[in-house]
């Protein structure tokens, strides 16, 4: 078995699928998702049934939920009015779109539900997965870290001993390959490119990393012009 973690995809079905196959995802293997799947790229639609469709296959899929998820899913849902009106106005649009629908509560049910049923993070023996970052602050940063620094507060410094030695691997703050290769080694990994920005070199892939080897494997955007 091999085990994968993938940054945000951020509506690029396209390219999701061609860093799947470069990796040569097989049954036997575990793929862990940083979370926002939604907004930005053209087909955050796609993105949701690539999930969907790994899962149905028997691939071993465990995704966290992103911020640009939660807002999605508060939108669908009808929670937060403010929320989803702010999150309509900058991003939702373009996501509806890619579900041919006008109004968020007509996204057909399977879809907020594989959101809802996304936990904020993911622990392991060595690793600790989660979509922003943990306050370490609080004495155990694991079980008491609020929502809204998991989904969407990068944090500044990781205790490792919080942590019980295990090493942090969160997506949400875009960095340039320098700032990700040099955190390869280190007790916090990031794995955001910003895919959508498409600004080669520095930026503008999707990345999967390999657990067991720290090997990354970049695949450039592909789907097209984002939508900011």
């Amino acid at each position: 078995m091999t085990r994968y973690a993938i940054g945000d995809i951020h509506g690029g079905a396209i390219t999701f699928k061609a860093l799947l196959d470069k990796i040569n995802l097989h049954h036997a293997d575990r793929v862990y998702l940083l979370g926002d799947y939604v907004d930005r790229g053209a087909d955050s639609k796609g993105v949701l049934d690539i999930i969907l469709e790994l899962m149905a296959g028997g691939y071993d899929v465990r995704p966290v939920r992103g911020n640009h998820d939660d807002m999605f899913l508060k939108a669908v849902k009808g929670d937060n009015l403010k929320t989803s009106l702010d999150y309509l106005e900058c991003w939702g649009f373009h996501t509806l779109e890619s579900f041919d629908v006008s109004f968020a509560c007509d996204v057909p049910e399977q879809y907020s539900n594989l959101i809802e049923s996304m936990p904020l993070i993911r622990v392991e023996d060595d690793y600790v997965l989660v979509h922003a970052g943990l306050d370490m602050s609080e004495v155990d940063p694991v079980s008491q870290s609020s929502r809204y620094k998991m989904m969407w507060v990068e944090t500044e410094i990781v205790d490792i001993d919080k942590l019980g030695g295990r090493v942090l691997v969160v997506g949400h703050r875009i960095k340039s390959l320098d700032v990700i290769h040099a955190s390869l080694n280190t007790n916090y990994i990031h794995l955001d490119n910003g895919a959508f920005s498409n600004v080669q070199p520095d930026y503008g892939n999707l990345l999967a990393l390999n657990l067991d080897t720290k090997e990354l494997t970049l695949q450039p955007w592909l789907d097209g012009d984002s939508e900011e």
